[in-house]
């Protein structure tokens, strides 16, 4: 009788033990179950019985058996071979504590009994992605905690299926994991506070291989997908070269030279400025040079996001709090406004501050002199204003959301800045940068684009604007096994738009000869076919087109979807 067929007594039941193969692979991870004397193929494409789209597979690349002899792993004459333990077979015997590769996909055998709590296998980075936007929504909506995780092995060589079980064991059924590279994972922790999951990293850095974490929440560092993932700070800015070069600004298309020419003008003068773009788009980037270019470069530039801060907080940060203002205020401090005397302040997503902060602020622009929490002297103060934000500000007012007041004091003039599908010319450049950075933090090798990988992310609408792009080349740099990026590297939704704007148009008379009229049409036409197929529900809409739930209701707005369905 062999290991997989052997039956355990426990009491009075007999529990009979199966065997399982977990596949973990740049698109998340594959459970598959043995059956005795059945082979089971595992290729890159039918008639494999597993089909995993990794180019590093070959279409039918090796079999697994289990019969009277044990169990049995073949190479069928794949282009990057099969290994058992580092070393290349054709054909051999395999146990669970062996480490197997199918070409680049890491296999775990597992004997477990049929009482035993199934695998659950990890998300891909794009369905992690959406399963996060929807924790997000929900942590809005109902005001709970959400923490995101990053667990990676402290040598990249210890891939995820060795710690896969140990990382499991410590999580809830409610939380999610995706793989973002060969040897890191991340981690979706809803209604789960800093401290308790500051202490999960600490139980899993605890054991062998040596993993590292790091942990950030919502909305605290970041109150969308593509901030939270930045802010793990997956790749690190190197030096401080480095972070010289992201400040400058790329300027190739027509609407960028238009607002880089009405930024040089604004240095110029003091008058607050309203900067309106979609989240990602660079708005802290055009307050920099804004700074820089004017006569207040040498005083400091402060900059807050109104999202990440408590409402109970807010006025503490923005006009500082003398001591006992609160509970918890041991000591005085200055808030936003008195450390950017002579200089600057980005007050970031302005449209989230509370109706009570909003008169404060207003006092404060109409008067130059902020008075602290607690306190009841007033301090002047010589700040240059500059709001950002993704919202219609107008439309707000109109809701009773926002004073009509301080949006006059506020928009003396409004600089909008285009997405990036709007500027497709600075794609290549961004990505370039972006790539040099993460390759010489990760000490990749990994040199430049495919031209089909440059082409899918020239089509892809971003959503997350730079902030997805730039973490997108993190990932690619992370899972790229040569010198340059192909295009199953960028993930399924980027490759999914390049394939969609290759197919050829079934009426060439209805094809818009703007490249970016066609490329929105198309996306309006899939919204609607989203919506229709699931009744009108946004939620599952948004889920089936691999979008954050918010940014499909952006795109009804910005395509003026209103049709019931």
């Amino acid at each position: 009788m062999t290991e997989a067929e052997r039956t355990t007594v426990k009491g009075t039941e007999t529990l009979h033990a199966r065997t399982t193969l977990v596949l973990y692979h740049r698109d998340g991870a594959t459970v598959a179950q043995l059956e005795k004397d059945r082979p089971l193929i595992v290729g890159r494409a039918s008639p494999s019985d597993i089909a995993i789209p990794d180019p590093g597979l070959s279409r039918q690349h090796a079999r697994f058996l289990w019969n009277d002899q044990g169990l049995w792993l073949e190479d069928l004459g794949s282009t990057n071979g099969t290994k058992k333990n580092g070393e290349t077979i054709a054909m051999t015997r395999i146990s669970p504590t062996d480490e197997i590769s199918v070409g680049p996909v890491m296999v775990k055998i597992h004997i477990i009994s049929s009482v035993d709590q199934d695998l659950r296998g990890f998300d891909g980075h794009d369905r992690f992605v959406g399963a996060l936007a929807d924790e997000i929504v929900r942590a809005r909506e109902f005001a709970r905690p959400l923490a995101l995780m990053l667990v990676k092995a402290a040598n990249a060589k210890d891939h995820v299926s060795k710690w896969a079980s140990r990382l499991r064991m410590r999580l809830r059924p409610v939380d999610r994991v995706g793989l973002y590279g060969p040897a890191a994972v991340l981690v979706a922790l809803p209604e789960v506070s800093r401290d308790a999951v500051r202490a999960l990293a600490a139980e899993l850095t605890g054991g062998e291989p040596k993993l590292a974490c790091n942990v950030v929440t919502y909305p605290a560092d970041g109150s969308s997908v593509e901030e939270l993932i930045a802010a793990l700070k997956v790749a690190k800015r190197a030096d401080r070269a480095s972070k010289d070069e992201d400040a400058a600004v790329i300027v190739k298309s027509t609407a960028m030279k238009q607002v880089m020419q009405t930024v040089k003008r604004l240095a110029q003068s003091t008058i607050a400025v309203l900067i309106h773009g979609e989240t990602g788009t660079g708005k802290e980037v055009i307050t920099r040079a804004i700074h820089d270019q004017g006569a207040r470069k040498a005083g400091p530039l402060r900059t807050i996001n109104c999202a990440a801060i408590p409402q109970t907080l807010i006025e503490s940060v923005l006009f500082g709090h003398e001591h006992g203002a609160f509970t918890g205020a041991e000591r005085s401090a200055a808030g936003l406004f008195e450390q950017a005397d002579g200089g600057t302040v980005l007050l970031d997503e302005i449209g989230e501050l509370a109706l009570s902060a909003q008169a404060a602020l207003l006092r404060v622009l109409e008067t130059k002199k902020v008075t602290r929490v607690g306190g009841d002297s007033e301090i002047a103060v010589d700040v240059r204003v500059i709001a950002a934000t993704h919202r219609d500000l107008e439309a707000m007012v109109a809701a009773g959301l926002f004073r009509q007041d301080l949006l006059y004091r506020l928009n003396t003039m409004t600089l909008r800045l285009p997405p990036l599908r709007e500027r497709v010319e600075e794609i290549r450049p961004l990505a370039e940068r972006f790539l040099k950075e993460a390759a010489k933090q990760a000490g990749s090798e990994v040199k430049g684009l495919e031209p089909d990988a440059l082409a899918a992310l020239e089509h892809y609408p971003w959503p997350g604007n730079v902030r997805e792009l730039r973490n997108a080349i993190e990932r690619a740099v992370v899972l790229a096994e040569g010198k340059l990026i192909q295009v199953g590297d960028l993930g399924e939704r980027i490759t999914r738009a390049q394939e969609a704007a290759a197919q050829p148009s079934n009426d060439d008379a209805d094809v818009p000869r703007d490249y970016r009229e066609h490329l929105r049409k198309y996306e309006a036409e899939l919204i609607v076919r989203a919506l229709r197929k699931h009744g009108g529900n946004q939620t599952e809409a948004a889920k089936a087109l691999g979008l954050p739930l918010r940014t499909l209701v952006h795109k009804l707005g910005l395509y003026g979807i209103k049709k019931k369905f």
